[in-house]
């Protein structure tokens, strides 16, 4: 067996040590309590360890034809380069037995319980290999961290199979937790675009008196300047009735959530005959520029008029969604 197989043998973790000793202390507890179990315990012990040995000896033996199998097409400083990689590297079985894990997996995970990861990684995986998808690439979360993983599960030859049903999957992982966060970051950071229209403004407008009519428009106006203020952005009024809106992505979220309490709150506004005030709201985050995504809110803002108004009109990820109060 060459140098690296050798290697990695000598790090292949096993249960196996617990068991015997676990085994060992019932076995002494017994035998305390009638001296006639003593041999047939020393019989039975040896048995236990011989055969724990056969399996031990098996286990290398599968490792072995694994990584060469896993690496045939490789020259030796390749396959060395598979057992010293630097990203955290584990060899384990569909059913989540671990077989082998590297230096810089043990680093990496020291201070965590990985091995509740692992079952629940190993699921997915003994599923998707079911299902004929014998790649294995997805993002997991590991202790408030982000991992790619990736790897590769090697179907054994038709002989093997009928043997050992368990199969062998080589795992690495990649932390990409800080790449996520600048992407996060990144996306956050994008401008939208929102159109807000004043639904019935000429009919109110011409119902309230010439002397309120300062007033209303500039308490309608306040709140939309103040309900901008609270989500980062900036209003500008294009026309009477129109008002164009810029802000960041990460907002959006937020707007959603609170289901454009704006549109409540203009309704307070009472004008002078009692007509409701009422707002139609259309953003758009599609588009890579600014031109681009005023396009696509346009397209919103006569979605929206379509269906009445008072409402907001949400365009995004090549979908519409609408909001009413």
């Amino acid at each position: 067996m060459s140098n690296y197989n050798i290697k990695a043998l000598e790090k292949v973790e096993s249960k196996t040590k617990i068991y015997l000793i676990i085994i060992a202390i019932l076995m002494i507890i017994l035998c305390v309590n009638n001296k006639w179990f003593i041999i047939p315990s020393i019989v039975l012990y040896i048995g236990i360890v011989l055969y724990t040995i056969w399996v031990f000896n098996k286990r290398k033996g599968e490792l072995s034809s694994y990584i060469n199998e896993l690496t045939f097409s490789v020259d030796s400083a390749a396959k060395n380069t598979l057992i010293n990689s630097p990203l955290p590297l584990i060899i384990l079985e569909t059913d989540g037995n671990v077989i082998w894990r590297s230096s810089s997996f043990n680093k990496e995970f020291a201070n965590v319980g990985i091995n509740a990861y692992i079952d629940d990684l190993a699921k997915e995986i003994k599923f998707e290999i079911e299902n004929n998808n014998y790649k294995i690439d997805k993002e997991v979360n590991i202790n408030n961290k982000i991992y790619h993983v990736m790897g590769e599960y090697v179907k054994q030859k038709r002989r093997e199979r009928k043997k050992e049903s368990k199969q062998m999957i080589t795992l690495y992982f990649m932390d990409i937790t800080k790449q996520n966060e600048l992407i996060k970051k990144y996306n956050d950071s994008k401008i939208c675009i929102g159109i807000i229209m004043i639904d019935n403004y000429e009919e109110i407008i011409q119902r309230i008196p010439e002397d309120n009519k300062p007033q209303i428009i500039a308490a309608i106006e306040k709140k939309l300047y103040e309900w901008a203020s609270n989500s980062g952005g900036l209003i500008v009024k294009k026309e009477r009735d129109t008002y164009a809106f810029i802000f960041e992505q990460k907002y959006l979220a937020q707007m959603e959530n609170n289901k454009f309490t704006i549109l409540d709150e203009i309704k307070e506004i009472e004008a002078d005959d009692g007509m409701p005030i009422t707002l139609t709201i259309a953003i758009s985050n599609e588009g890579t520029t600014i031109y681009e995504k005023y396009e696509s809110t346009t397209v919103a803002m006569d979605i929206a008029l379509g269906r009445g108004g008072d409402q907001a009109v949400i365009r995004k990820d090549r979908k519409i969604y609408f909001l009413r109060r």
